[in-house]
């Protein structure tokens, strides 16, 4: 009776477990669909924002080589502000406005000092003048010399001839009233305005007419109309001089001495000429042009003019605006999102349903979402600039980068990082979102996507970072071969037709360069590598190889034999064998810190494991998991060096001192042994690559207790070990199939039959 109570209470509480794992299950479940939905719905807003809000409608071709190629005409009413006309009318009214001269009235002043210096002089030596001897010789060296004393402080040239004679037919104080006089004869002259006279403007001159004159090309009204000439100038100084009351010579002398600073003295007033014109263009109203219904805007195969570009440019604005103003936009808008929304979904649900837990892992899908949004954003900027009007000649640069943007920028970042099959699946949302971002039809997303498919196969295991580039070459050529095609089937003319063709080789080569750019800082920021950077890892002279080399030298030989059998096997199941190997390199530099005590260390025969008891034995052999895990992080290696160190073991038992501690409890009649004491801790292989590297590392250690490795032994070998891992459960979270197995297990045997197989004995010779 109380044996069926207590198998009653024992099922009772085993169901009562059973339903508590399970609804913690299901509540797992549950928040993991809802976390789902929530970041698709939000990475499809992002995704909207970036590709179509606040968009401009994208411009089509309207000109080609400078003649229209269409015939449009308006179907409504509509007017606009013509700035070609308004600036003309704005040209015409400052032409109207003369150009204004002034005379320099401080030069005038100047010229005054100058003279009455020279004047000066000549009253201070009139003292020594009048005490002359009656020598001729002597009177002819002293007006020499005051000649020159007069054109060293004034530089005016002054005959002795005409010095004497103004010693000696004035006085000081007639001689002042001579000069003021003469000086203001002079004066009015140049203030008046001098020309000279070959001058075209002034020459032309009547006092009595509106006169024009030719400046610089053009007509433009004189404003000032007294000037004179530099010969009547002269003529007026003359006469002004003689009718001051002198006699004729010595009116003449002083007319040579005032003569000289007679010159040309109107400059153009460039400053208030200017002001003048200015006030003039901002009298003149904007020219409102109406264009009514059925008004020709543009004839097809003619010169386009201004004024026919500012119709085409307003007939778009008018367009646009009534678009706004009506429910077509809102209904575009929501349409657009709806896809955008449809794409991010689909895309989930190809994440969701992938066979490989690395596409469904969380990292996957955060740098997924950020190279994809990273590369819409590139799109967005570059459809955006080649949308833009250049020169204001309706023209765009749209057709030309119709196959030119960089949409196999985040999908081969993607590939090298996480493989195809995600790389694939963002081609696919670049190149239809790009589509309806161009506006193009699905002829193009179906020629964007081929071209992807094509990168995506060339540079799928890429090891090197040519190989990127000529993926992107490839990707170009691809789409520069097949725009020819379709340019010469719609008849594209040849100047639109080969600029399509280059500027997708170009953009494809400087993608492949861009992504190798930006590659190592996604890597850095993400923890993600790729298999360029993996391969930097497998340097012998790599420093944690290096000290594992030197401190553990057949655990070193023993990684280099578990990394040759992984990487064939990788290869042969279409696993990364990259990863592979550079794991399988490192999976045992936890050994590190105690060598002696594994056993391919030991080559003096001595075991360190015969003085310690079995747990003892077990927890330093589990420790080099953990030992190898801390010298990867603190090395900084990668994440997938850091997963085949924590998984490579997985929780195997360790068997022989399992066996062993069991022995000792049967014989000294002790309690049974806990088998958790002699398994790993780490964590079972998660990924196809880890699996190898796990079963490549059993493999590895037992065959060398082979004395004569045969195929039979080394494949009865491989079996057993393989049978025994699938049935301790340790490949039970790994999606590996039992086709992969049965791969993997040939390739170890031919592997391991290479490296293993006998030589000659060279040394038979009888003694």
């Amino acid at each position: 009776m109380f044996r069926k109570i207590k198998k009653y209470r024992e099922q009772h509480a085993l169901k009562k477990f059973e339903s508590e794992a399970t609804a913690q299950d299901n509540k797992r479940k549950r928040v993991r669909l809802v976390a789902i939905i929530l970041a698709a719905f939000f990475m499809s807003i992002a995704v909207y924002v970036i590709c179509f809000a606040f968009r401009s409608p994208v411009v089509p071709q309207v000109f080609s080589s400078k003649v229209a190629q269409v015939h449009l005409i308006s179907p409504f009413e509509f007017s606009f502000i013509s700035e070609y006309q308004t600036e003309a009318r704005r040209n015409l009214a400052a032409e109207r406005i003369p150009p204004l001269y002034k005379v320099d009235n401080e030069a005038i002043a100047e010229i005054g000092n100058t003279l009455k210096s020279v004047f000066t002089l000549i009253d201070e030596k009139r003292a020594e003048f009048e005490s002359l001897p009656e020598s001729e010789e002597e009177s002819a060296q002293f007006f020499e010399k005051l000649s020159a004393e007069i054109r060293n402080v004034s530089r005016l040239s002054v005959n002795p001839e005409d010095l004497k004679l103004l010693m000696k037919e004035t006085s000081e104080k007639s001689s002042k009233s001579i000069f003021n006089h003469a000086f203001f004869a002079l004066k009015t002259i140049l203030q008046q305005g001098v020309y000279e006279d070959n001058d075209t403007v002034f020459s032309q001159i009547n006092k009595n007419d509106d006169v024009r004159a030719d400046i610089s090309g053009g007509i433009t009204k004189i404003s000032t109309e007294h000037a004179i000439s530099e010969s009547v100038a002269e003529t007026e100084l003359l006469e002004k001089i003689r009718n001051i009351g002198i006699s004729e010579n010595l009116a003449r002398a002083f007319y040579r001495i005032f003569e000289q600073k007679l010159n040309p003295n109107i400059e153009f007033d460039a400053e208030q000429t200017k002001a003048l014109r200015d006030e003039a263009r901002m009298k003149v109203q904007p020219v409102t042009v109406r264009v009514r219904e059925g008004e020709t805007i543009l004839d097809a195969s003619t010169m386009p003019t201004q004024i026919m570009q500012e119709k085409l440019k307003a007939y778009k604005n008018e367009v646009s605006k009534r678009k706004e103003l009506s429910g077509y936009t809102k209904a575009y808008m929501y349409t657009e999102y709806l896809v955008c929304l449809l794409l991010v979904c689909a895309a989930t649900l190809f994440i969701v349903i992938s066979r490989s837990q690395k596409n469904k892992r969380p990292r996957t899908s955060i740098i997924f979402c950020a190279l994809l949004l990273f590369n819409l954003l590139i799109e967005r900027l570059i459809i955006h600039i080649a949308n833009t009007e250049y020169f204001d000649t309706n023209t765009t640069l749209l057709q030309l980068f119709t196959y030119g943007t960089p949409i196999m920028l985040g999908p081969i970042i993607q590939v090298l990082l996480f493989g195809s099959y995600t790389g694939f699946l963002m081609a696919i949302l670049v190149a239809a979102l790009t589509t309806m971002m161009l506006g193009e039809s699905v002829v193009l997303f179906i020629l964007f996507l081929t071209a992807a498919l094509v990168a995506i196969y060339f540079c799928d295991g890429a090891i090197s970072r040519k190989r990127v580039i000529m993926g992107g070459i490839i990707y170009g050529s691809f789409l520069a071969i097949f725009s020819l095609a379709i340019g010469f089937t719609s008849d594209t003319p040849i100047s639109i037709l080969w600029r399509q063709a280059v500027s997708p080789l170009i953009v494809g080569t400087l993608t492949g360069v861009f992504a190798t750019v930006i590659l190592p800082l996604v890597e850095r920021i993400f923890g993600t590598y790729s298999n360029i950077a993996l391969l930097e890892y497998t340097d012998s002279n790599n420093p944690l190889l290096r000290k594992l080399q030197i401190e553990a030298p057949g655990s070193y030989n023993h990684c280099v034999m578990v990394s040759i059998l992984a990487e064939q096997a990788a290869s042969k199941v279409k696993a990364n064998p990259m990863v592979c190997r550079v794991g399988a390199l490192y999976h045992d530099i936890g050994k590190i810190v105690k060598p002696e005590y594994f056993s391919e260390n030991q080559s003096t025969g001595i075991n360190p494991h015969d003085e310690q008891n079995p747990a003892m034995s077990a927890r330093i052999i589990k420790n080099h998991v953990y030992e190898g895990e801390a010298f990867a992080h603190i090395q900084k290696l990668p994440r997938q060096i850091i997963d085949a160190i924590k998984q490579h073991h997985g929780t195997t038992k360790i068997a022989y001192f399992y066996n062993k501690a069991k022995n000792i409890a049967s014989e000294n009649n002790e309690p049974e042994v806990d088998e958790s004491t002699y398994r790993y801790e780490g964590v079972k292989p998660k990924t196809v690559e880890n699996a190898i590297i796990m079963l490549a590392d059993s493999c590895e250690a037992a065959a060398r207790s082979l004395n004569k490795p045969t195929r039979h032994g080394i494949t009865t070998l491989v079996d057993n070990i393989v049978k025994s891992k699938i049935d301790d459960g340790q490949l039970d979270d790994c999606p590996i199939t039992v086709k992969q197995i049965s791969k993997i297990k040939e390739s170890f045997v031919f592997t391991m039959m290479n490296m293993m197989h006998s030589r000659v004995a060279y040394n038979n010779e009888k003694k």
